[in-house]
């Protein structure tokens, strides 16, 4: 069971559904051939060809050769009129039915998606039910219902043509469709009318001689019957189609319903989340301006000491207060972000160039507050400072990041406006060898003494992870940061068949590095012997039960000694590997 403060995996997609067409219900080599004929015949070109035909035939049979054979009123084209009009009935029919049978389909696999739609609705709503507890402290933030058309879905089966088929009429038309709309049909249609002409050609039968004006007869009267039938069919498609469309709009109003609901609740969340929000940045900001005002006093040279914070005037906490809110805005000037932190991470270091405009931009602050609290007092220029107040200052930024950390917040550098080069300078195979190369560098250390120590993985990735946040160079930062930390070891990898591909990998990423950022292979070289160097004294190897063991011992100096060779190899000689 799932409580408020639960958070549950997402479900599993399903398989996508592909789309019902009218190709799916032609199965079987007389669903072929029906497609066949419906493509062949149901064309303009094959119009053109029927009348092109017929013109012919009636100008060669009134003043051509085909007089003698088929003289006005063309008896025998009106035959063949009547066979093909018998056998394009039978093939309407048949295409009638198909379209039914993928109009049904299509109806159910609509009335499984709104369920699916309706089942994941019903979960968000659970969901904003639980924050509504939560921030309601127990009571909905707002009453509503859902849609009545989502429970009534639920019973009503899918539209289907055969539930218009409601009389007696309409079951001997689905009858008589189901038996006559097939390829059978027209298979017995077009053999009975070839063996009827065969039997009278033979003279077997004398009963329907040539122009056959009985089988004429009948075959004329069969088409109207037929055309009785296919009205009739197309009448029960209408109406099914029309009862599908109803359900596809009830459908939508209701998905459209608990849009509404979903938008409203979340309205109603906004208010008391923006409450809550005012609530604990005015509380944070109360923190951060004493805090930051402490560490200042802390740092203070000789003469007049500044009161306590609790003794402070109340204007003058507000103007720190105020200072201390525009202090992400300082930050972003820099680079960097001010965001909060949950747990205790590594503290970033600012470079001297980063600590000294951080001090300036906190200087001419302070000034501006000054200037409004003492109308009268000059401002000092950053310039004009003596190198103690500004020694204070500089302190005072060095110490923000702990002071930061102490009220729930670290400091991020982006790589907004961030000098050097970043991902987007490398291609996505060059950038993952580095990323490889990072790891290599630390593994093959670790490798060094038989196995890889938990102590030295986790060492490995914990300088990862505070480069990633912490580093002062923008491509070592990007880099670390985008370590997924695969170590590529399996459970009897050894030193001699990892070290190898590991330095060829550390040899490749020096020179797509050398060949690319070649202002940044020092800080990498350095790096990369710093990972081998903090894994090697991960943990204490060597000795006998533990006595005499040291870090770094000969096998790991020889590991380190190797990563070195490979960081400098002449990069001239060396491409990546392919």
């Amino acid at each position: 069971m799932s409580t408020a403060g639960t958070v549950t995996d997402p479900p599993q997609q399903s398989p996508v559904a592909t789309p019902v067409t009218r190709a799916d219900e032609r199965i079987g080599i007389n669903g072929a051939m029906a497609a066949a004929l419906t493509r062949v015949v149901g064309s303009m070109p094959a119009l053109y060809v029927v009348l092109a035909v017929f013109a012919c035939w009636m100008v060669l049979a009134t003043v051509g050769p085909l007089h003698q054979v088929d003289p006005y009123p063309f008896g025998f084209l009106l035959f063949l009129d009547n066979v093909v009009q018998l056998a394009l009935c039978l093939a309407i029919l048949v295409g009638q039915r198909v379209l039914g049978m993928a109009a049904d389909r299509r109806s159910v696999q609509t009335y499984e998606s709104a369920e699916t739609i309706f089942e994941r609705v019903a979960d968000l709503q659970e969901h904003l039910d639980r924050h509504d507890r939560m921030l309601g402290r127990g009571m909905s933030l707002l009453e509503s219902s859902p849609h009545p058309w989502i429970e009534r879905h639920r019973v009503q089966r899918p539209p289907q043509a055969v539930d218009q088929l409601t009389t007696l009429n309409g079951r001997i038309a689905a009858w008589l469709t189901t038996r006559l709309g097939s390829m059978w049909a027209f298979y017995l249609a077009a053999v009975t009318q070839l063996l009827w002409i065969g039997l009278s050609a033979l003279g077997v039968q004398r009963f329907d001689p040539y122009p056959f004006a009985f089988m004429s007869f009948l075959s004329t009267l069969a088409q109207l019957l037929f055309m009785i039938v296919i009205m009739v069919g197309q009448d029960v498609l209408g109406q099914a189609a029309d009862r599908r469309s109803e359900q596809t709009l009830l459908d939508a109003e209701a998905i459209l319903h608990e849009c509404r609901r979903m938008k409203a609740r979340l309205v109603a969340q906004d208010r008391v989340i923006e409450s809550l929000a005012d609530y604990t940045s005015a509380q944070v900001t109360r923190q951060l301006a004493r805090a930051v005002y402490e560490s200042r006093q802390s740092v203070a040279g000789p003469g007049p000491q500044a009161p306590p914070w609790t003794e402070l005037p109340e204007e003058v906490r507000a103007a720190k207060r105020v200072q201390a809110r525009r202090l992400g805005d300082r930050l972003a000037e820099i680079g960097c972000l001010m965001v909060p932190s949950a747990e205790p991470v590594s503290l970033v270091a600012f470079s001297e160039e980063e600590t000294e405009a951080l001090a300036r931009l906190e200087h001419r602050q302070q000034q501006t507050l000054d200037a409004g609290q003492l109308p009268g007092q000059r401002p000092v220029p950053w310039e004009d400072l003596g190198a103690a107040d500004r020694d204070r200052a500089l302190a005072a930024v060095r110490r923000l990041p702990a002071i930061l950390a102490e009220v729930g917040f670290q400091i991020l550098r982006t790589s907004q406006n961030a000098d050097g080069p970043g991902e987007l300078d490398f291609t996505p195979e060059e950038w993952e060898t580095l990323g490889r190369a990072l790891m290599a560098a630390g593994v093959l250390v670790a490798l060094a003494e038989g196995i890889a120590d938990p102590e030295e993985i986790s060492a490995l990735v914990q300088l990862l992870r505070e480069t990633g946040i912490s580093g002062q160079r923008r491509f070592l930062r990007e880099l670390a940061a985008a370590s997924t930390f695969e170590t590529g070891l399996h459970a009897n990898t050894r030193y001699a068949e990892y070290a190898g591909p590991a330095l060829a990998t550390i040899r490749a990423a020096t020179a797509i590095v050398a060949r690319t950022a070649p202002g940044e292979l020092a800080d990498f070289r350095a790096f990369l012997l710093e990972i081998a160097t903090v894994v090697a004294d991960a943990n204490d190897e060597g000795g006998f039960l533990g006595i005499g063991a040291g870090p770094r011992v000969p096998n790991e100096l020889a590991a380190m000694a190797a990563v070195r060779a490979a960081t400098e190899a002449d990069p001239a000689e060396l491409d990546p590997p392919a």
